[in-house]
C-alpha cells in the first residue's frame, strides 16, 4: 500500500502522510517535512511513493496522472471526470461513487515503450484521492528517426482506411467495433501508422480472411458493404482488386519491423580480436515481471537474427546453447550489467532457469529481494529497461565463416552468464575471470566448461573425478615453486666449524 501526502486530511492541521486508504501515519508542519517522512517509510518498505493527493478541484480532463496497482505504478491520462453519481467503467460491471469532495474519473492506460509513452485500448476508473497529478508522458521519438524501416503509407491503404471512415459514420460497421480501430483509421488515412499497429494489422487479416466469404463482404455483392467489409476497410485492407496488395504490405512490414527489433548489438566492448577468449552480445529482451511481481523473465539471444556489423554479421543458430543448458553442474548467474557483485540469480541455488525455444534463449530467474532488484524492478516497470547481454566463449569448431569472412554463424556457444543491462556493463571481472579459465585450460589440456565445472564442484565440496584431480594436481605442482634450501650456514662453513670444535677438544 503507498503512501501519498496531502494538505486536506480533516486529523491534521498542516500536512499529512497517509496510508492509500486515508489513515494518517504523520502531521507535520511542512510540506517538505511530509515528503521526507513519505519517502523514508516507502523506501524502507520497498516501494514507490505516492505523491501528492489529487484535490477535487485539481484534475481536468486530458491531465496525466499514476495510481498504485497490482503490477506497481500505473499512468494514464483522465478521459471523463464525474462529480456526482455514478461512473460506469467501460468493458466492465464496475461503477464508482463519485462526489464533490472525491470525484471519479475514467482513465486511458499509458504504457511505456522503447523510447516514449503510448495509449493503450484499456480504461479504467479511480477516485481522485488514489490518483497523482504527474508531469505529461513523453510520447515516443517519430518512428521516421532513426528507424530503418519505412512505414510510409501507401495512398491506396490511406483511401481504403477513408472509405472505412465514411461507412462508419453512416452506421454500416456494427455493434462489435472497438473505438481504438476508428481512432487508428483516422490516423492512417492521414498517412500515420505504428510498429504495433502493422504488427496486429498483419495479424488481424489473416485471422479473418475467412470473413470474406461472406455475403457483402465485397465491392458488388448484394448487401455490401457488410460489417466485416467495414471492419477490413477501417484496418487498411480494402476487399476488392488490391486485398492482396495490403496484406502482402503489412506482412512485409511486420517482418522488417520484427528483424530490426531482434537485432542483436554489439555492447560497447573493444572489439573481438583474433585470439581472445570471452565475447558479450545484446539483444532486446522483451523483458517483464510476472506472478507476484518477483519473477523475471526475458530473452538473453535471438535466433537467426543478423546482428549489426562487428564488422562481420553474425547470427545464432537454433541450439547454440543446447550444450550449456544441459550441463546442469555447471553454474551459469544472471548479473545485472555483467557486474559480479550484483548476482540476481543462479542455476545452482535453483533461482535461474535457462531454456531453448523458437524464439531463442529465453531466461526466467527469481529475484530475490535486494536494493538493487527492486531498483531492477523500478526501471522496467518505468520502461527503460529492454535489453539482455550473455558472456561467452566459442568452442573449437563451435563457429562457422562464410569465404569471404563476412558472415559468422555460432553453431555452439560455451555461455558463463547471462546480464540485464542497465548501463554501461562492468565486463571487466567477467572477462578477467573468463581469461584466467582459459588459459589454466591451456595448460592443463582440459576444455574450458569442464574445467569451470571442476571449480565449481570444487566450491560446493563435491568429489572430482580421479582423472580431472590429476590433472588439476599436475597443473599446480608445476606453479609449485620448489621448496627453498634449509636456512644455515652453507655446508662449507659448517664443515669447519665441525673441525675447529674438534681441534679445541684435544
Amino acid at each position: 500500500m503507498p503512501y501519498y501526502i496531502t494538505d486536506t486530511n480533516a486529523d491534521c492541521s498542516g500536512w499529512a502522510v497517509e496510508k492509500d486508504d486515508g489513515e494518517v501515519i504523520g502531521c507535520h508542519g511542512s510540506k517538505q517535512e511530509a515528503i521526507d517522512q513519505m519517502v523514508a517509510v516507502s523506501l524502507a518498505e520497498g516501494m514507490e511513493p505516492g505523491g501528492e493527493r489529487a484535490l477535487p478541484d485539481e484534475l481536468a480532463e486530458g491531465d496525466f496522472v499514476s495510481w498504485n496497482s497490482s503490477g506497481g505504478r500505473a499512468r494514464g491520462r483522465v478521459e471523463q471526470i464525474r462529480r456526482e453519481g455514478t461512473l460506469a467503467v467501460p468493458d466492465s460491471s464496475f461503477t464508482i461513487n463519485a462526489s464533490e469532495e472525491d470525484p471519479a474519473a475514467l482513465i486511458r492506460i499509458w504504457r511505456p515503450v522503447r523510447d516514449g509513452w503510448e495509449e493503450t485500448d484499456r480504461v479504467v476508473g479511480h477516485r481522485f484521492r488514489t490518483l497523482t497529478k504527474i508531469d505529461p508522458l513523453p510520447a515516443p521519438t517519430p518512428e521516421d528517426e532513426g528507424r530503418q524501416v519505412d512505414l510510409s503509407v501507401p495512398q491506396y491503404i490511406r483511401d481504403t482506411a477513408e472509405q472505412g471512415l465514411r461507412f462508419h459514420e453512416e452506421g454500416l460497421s456494427g455493434d462489435g467495433l472497438r473505438p481504438s480501430t476508428v481512432r487508428e483509421a483516422r490516423l492512417m488515412a492521414r498517412g500515420e501508422v505504428s510498429e504495433d499497429k502493422v504488427i496486429r494489422a498483419n495479424a488481424w487479416g489473416a485471422r479473418h480472411e475467412v470473413d470474406l466469404d461472406a455475403d457483402g463482404a465485397k465491392p458488388g455483392d448484394d448487401g455490401y458493404p457488410s460489417a466485416g467489409a467495414v471492419a477490413h476497410l477501417l484496418w487498411g485492407i480494402p476487399t476488392g482488386a488490391r486485398y492482396s496488395d495490403a496484406r502482402e504490405w503489412f506482412r512485409r512490414k511486420a517482418e522488417q519491423i520484427r528483424n530490426e527489433e531482434n537485432r542483436m548489438d554489439v555492447t560497447p566492448v573493444k572489439p573481438r580480436t583474433k585470439g581472445s577468449a570471452v565475447e558479450f552480445r545484446s539483444a532486446v529482451g522483451e523483458l517483464r515481471m510476472e506472478g507476484e511481481g518477483n519473477t523475471f523473465v526475458g530473452y538473453a539471444a535471438v535466433f537467426n537474427s543478423p546482428s549489426q556489423p562487428l564488422p562481420f554479421t553474425e547470427r545464432i543458430a537454433p541450439g547454440a546453447f543446447g550444450r550449456s543448458i544441459r550441463r546442469r553442474n555447471k553454474d551459469i548467474r544472471l548479473y545485472v550489467n555483467h557486474n559480479s557483485d550484483m548476482v540476481l540469480a543462479s542455476r545452482r541455488s535453483g533461482t535461474l532457469r535457462l531454456e531453448e525455444d523458437d524464439r531463442g534463449l529465453r531466461v526466467e530467474a527469481q529475484l530475490p529481494d535486494t536494493s538493487y532488484s527492486r531498483d531492477l524492478r523500478a526501471l522496467m516497470d518505468a520502461g527503460v529497461v529492454d535489453k539482455m547481454s550473455f558472456g561467452f566463449t566459442v568452442p573449437r569448431g563451435g563457429d562457422s565463416w562464410n569465404d569471404d569472412g563476412s558472415e559468422r554463424v555460432l553453431r555452439e556457444i560455451a555461455l558463463h552468464e547471462v546480464s540485464v543491462v542497465t548501463g554501461f556493463p562492468a565486463y571487466e571481472k567477467t572477462a578477467a575471470t573468463v581469461r584466467a579459465l582459459d588459459g589454466l585450460a591451456t595448460r592443463t589440456g582440459i576444455g574450458v566448461d569442464e574445467l569451470s565445472e571442476a571449480l565449481d564442484a570444487l566450491a560446493e565440496g563435491e568429489t572430482l573425478e580421479a582423472d580431472m584431480a590429476e590433472r588439476l594436481m599436475a597443473a599446480i605442482a608445476a606453479a609449485t615453486p620448489a621448496a627453498p634450501a634449509p636456512a644455515g650456514p652453507p655446508p662449507s662453513l659448517m664443515a669447519k666449524a665441525a673441525k675447529l670444535q674438534l681441534l679445541k677438544g684435544l
